[in-house]
């Protein structure tokens, strides 16, 4: 046997060359799998967000807002930030998969078109524009929500149709069947107009809702006013008045850090509630009907009701019509030149419709009730059911009035 002379390495010191073989390949697959996982968390494409909100601090540059009762340098455009940001914080850190973008970020001055355009652009599903009320007396406070005024709303589809029109000369694949010169167009979009209204005074009442039992202000109420803001955005939109910065006491809550991170709170608490219901629901009948589902009603040719063809689905049980006052909330499902009975996907002919026919084109009403909150429930079993497009409206008898003021009425 041979032994180690003076300048050969120590045996001890070392494991025999078979373990240490051993030892070197084992490291070699930690380091390679390690690799791998950088490797892929690097290349992989990022998730696409669930939800885009556009969050607009109002004001802000040259443009200070209200000045308030003049106590303070702070002004109107400084609070809409400040409570914007802390908003935008806390669906950031709360809600990570859904995308956030300010309007402005620092003492700027987007112009009006530059925050709806700001929206449209980055296809944002919800814009939230922020301010705080005046008035010439210091007694009026409270916080109110508003959104798009129907007698605006003939202007904004006008706008929609012509940016359509763009649309389909530039690149008609991606204009997704909207001709311009086709008066199906219009009427789509007037459709479109519609829901992004029920939307709106949706996510306007559950803020209220929010101001009113979670921070204690004041409700002044839901209400429709032209704003720029509201009127052009291609999306649901509110706009928000905070509270009076002329009176002093709403003021001093304002300008304070726990006063601006209740109403931020709530705010926050709204959206989500507001994403939580249209994205949970939007995802459903994604996922329950695969394709693409045709906005008209396409009755079968020759189809005649046999109730010995199939059962009448379940759903038909939650569809009320027991609406005898006024006002009534009822659904409007679908709409369609060609007429015929209202069918589901089955050809099953659904309970309980009104039919009306303006304009050469036929409405179909789905049930009627006293509650708004029972219209909104068969609003989303219908569109869970083959109508995504369904919508909330309101009647006064026989005649169609304003969502905001039937709901006015019920508070009442």
């Amino acid at each position: 046997m041979r032994t180690p002379d003076s300048t050969s390495p120590t045996p001890l010191l070392a494991p025999p060359c078979g373990q240490a073989r051993r030892y070197w390949m084992r490291w070699k697959a930690l380091a390679a799998c390690a690799l791998f996982v950088l490797a892929s968390s690097a290349f992989r494409p990022p998730l696409e967000p669930a939800m885009t909100v556009v969050i607009d601090a109002g004001h802000g540059g040259k443009d200070p807002g209200n000045l308030g009762t003049g106590r303070y340098r702070t002004v109107e455009k400084d609070i809409t930030l400040a409570v914007a940001l802390k908003t935008a914080a806390y669906i950031e850190e709360r809600v990570p998969d859904v995308k956030v973008i300010m309007t402005r970020t620092g003492d700027t001055y987007p112009t009006l078109p530059e925050r709806v355009a700001m929206a449209n652009e980055n296809q944002a599903d919800l814009l939230l524009s922020i301010h705080c009320d005046s008035f010439s007396k210091p007694a009026a406070f409270g916080s109110s929500t508003f959104v798009m005024g129907l007698e605006k709303s003939e202007a904004s589809l006008r706008v929609a149709q012509k940016e359509n029109a763009v649309l389909f000369e530039e690149d008609k694949a991606a204009a997704s069947g909207f001709d311009p010169n086709d008066p199906d167009t219009f009427i789509a979009l007037a459709l479109r107009q519609e829901i992004y209204l029920d939307r709106s005074l949706e996510l306007a009442d559950l803020i209220q809702q929010q101001f009113r039992e979670r921070v204690g202000r004041k409700d002044r109420g839901v209400r429709q006013a032209n704003y720029y803001v509201t009127t052009y955005a291609n999306m649901p939109s509110v706009l928000v008045e905070l509270g009076f910065l002329t009176n002093p006491t709403e003021e001093d809550f304002l300008r304070s850090e726990q006063g601006q991170d209740f109403m931020a709170s709530a705010l926050f608490r709204a959206f989500r509630s507001y994403a939580d219901h249209w994205f949970n629901l939007e995802s459903a009948v994604q996922s329950q009907t695969g394709n693409p589902i045709q906005e008209e009603p396409q009755p079968m040719e020759g189809h005649t009701q046999d109730s010995t063809e199939s059962s009448t689905p379940g759903w038909f049980d939650t569809i009320e019509s027991d609406c005898a006052g006024s006002p009534c909330f009822a659904v409007q499902a679908a709409s369609s030149r060609r007429g015929g009975p209202l069918e589901d996907v089955t050809g099953t002919v659904i309970p309980h419709v009104t039919t009306e026919k303006k304009g050469g084109v036929h409405k179909y009403r789905v049930g009627s009730s006293p509650s708004y909150a029972v219209a909104c429930r068969m609003r989303d079993t219908l569109r869970l059911n083959g109508f995504p497009d369904a919508f909330v409206v309101a009647f006064d008898g026989n005649q169609r009035i304003p969502l905001e003021e039937a709901l006015k009425r019920r508070r009442n």
